[in-house]
């Protein structure tokens, strides 16, 4: 069984504060006697569920496209708990309680319950968000060299009420010190999953020459 766990992208949902969403231009149109439909999609990069690239945040860092595809395929996800809400952060000791599994995980994905807000509160959810902080993230990165990948189940790994802490978190995980980089995944829908049950995940972004990021389809195999 698949399920995916990358939202639709729609011209309705909101972005980080202060970014560009989505803009769809019919170019030809049925309605209006073509004979056919085609679109113009204007996106910006970090909308919806979208990957960070180590060139996000790194400049010598790897753009998506040039990176290994065994990059974006995740054979011993991991899905934990650990609830937050506005502005929260996600810190060391919170990740403390599951190191022996986060030893075994090549994906690590975190749900706080604050993507309920996504559609109940878009605008608490794009700019009061949670976050992971730096000192977590530093953790990651000395602890779990086998982990390739971070994800969660609000709009940035940074929250928009502190984005001092939520830069140099991204610059841990993306390797801008020297280490990783952490792949980070953004706005994910976790609703439904269960740990135990999820055999693998497979994470392909938009392999586009020139940008540090990508908008991602995200895909679980469920066992059962």
């Amino acid at each position: 069984m698949y399920k995916r766990i990358s939202y639709t992208l729609t011209t309705r949902d909101r972005a980080f504060p202060g970014a560009p969403t989505m803009h769809i231009q019919p170019f030809e149109s049925m309605e209006k006697g073509d004979l056919l439909n085609t679109y113009q999609v204007t996106l910006f990069n970090h909308f919806g569920t979208h990957m960070d690239g180590p060139n996000h945040f790194n400049g010598n860092g790897r753009q998506l496209y040039e990176m290994e595809l065994s990059r974006f395929i995740f054979e011993r996800p991991l899905l934990i708990d650990i609830p937050k809400g506005e502005g929260e952060k996600v810190l060391a000791e919170d990740l403390l309680p599951y190191g022996e599994k986060i030893k075994e995980a090549d994906l690590l994905l975190i749900r706080s319950g604050f993507g309920g807000m996504r559609q109940t509160d878009s605008k608490v959810y794009s700019e009061r968000g949670p976050a992971v902080s730096s000192q977590a993230a530093r953790y990651l990165v000395d602890h779990f060299p086998a982990l390739k990948a971070i994800g969660m189940d609000w709009i940035s790994l940074a929250t928009p009420l502190d984005m001092e802490d939520g830069i140099r978190a991204h610059q841990i995980l993306l390797g801008a010190e020297g280490d990783g980089p952490i792949l980070i995944i953004e706005d994910l829908d976790l609703r439904g999953l269960e740990d135990e049950r999820l055999e693998r995940v497979y994470a392909l972004p938009l392999f586009v020459e020139g940008i540090d990021s990508a908008p991602v389809t995200v895909v679980a195999k469920i066992m059962g």
